[in-house]
């Protein structure tokens, strides 16, 4: 039995062993096509690398991820945070890999008391809206932060209703901190708007007693659609 089997199983070995190197020849000729072409990554944090680049901003730390399954099963969001800066970009997983989504990066450089910009996703057959909102607190006076996402109704008169349709608050248990800088990520989902206007997004920053330091409308970010 022992001569029978012997030949079995040395054929089982080298059918292994050749399968074995064809998906190495196989990994080492897609990582190669991966960084040539960049069409598509090993890894999500490759793709996001890819953003990073594209807007010109630094490799940064990452602070947080999120899964955005309304947008794709594989969508995920990532934040990141160098020096002087603060990048909020996502990816997908492909037929050829990891691919980098779109991205936006705040200057940090200008001395503001409080950072924020804003990144919304929407695809064709879902009604939804994914709308994340983030930033960086500089001002150490600064305790709590809050998005206001508000939208207009137009009357026949002329005037002008604003209403509130969300309000997305950070406190100190929320804030990311990384070289003592604080940052904040906050997500809402937007299954119907029923207003005239388009969102507008307004971050405001308290001090410890709830007085107004800082308000201003969010006017940087991207917006992006998937067929």
């Amino acid at each position: 039995m022992s001569k029978q089997e012997t030949p079995k199983r040395e054929k089982l070995y080298v059918r292994r062993r050749w399968v074995l190197r064809r998906f190495a020849v196989f990994l080492l000729v897609l990582l190669a096509v991966n960084h040539f072409m960049q069409i598509g990554f090993l890894l999500p944090i490759q793709g996001i690398r890819q953003v990073e680049e594209r807007q010109g901003a630094p490799h940064g730390r990452v602070l947080a991820r999120d899964w955005a399954p309304e947008i794709h099963r594989t969508h995920l969001v990532y934040l990141t945070a160098a020096e002087d800066a603060v990048t909020l970009a996502d990816t997908y997983l492909s037929l050829y890999g990891w691919m980098g989504g779109f991205g936006w990066t705040l200057d940090c450089t200008t001395g503001e008391p409080l950072y924020a910009g804003e990144m919304t996703m929407s695809r064709d057959e879902r009604e939804e809206t994914v709308c994340y909102y983030y930033g960086r607190v500089d001002d150490p006076a600064i305790e709590r932060v809050e998005v206001s996402v508000r939208g207009v109704y137009y009357h026949e008169d002329g005037t002008e209703e604003w209403e509130e349709a969300a309000c997305l608050p950070a406190g100190p248990e929320d804030f990311l901190e990384w070289k003592g800088h604080r940052h904040f990520l906050l997500s809402h989902t937007i299954a119907a708007w029923p207003y005239d206007s388009s969102r507008h997004a307004w971050a405001t920053g308290y001090d410890s007693t709830g007085n107004v330091v800082t308000e201003f409308e969010i006017e940087t970010g991207t917006h992006s659609y998937f067929g």
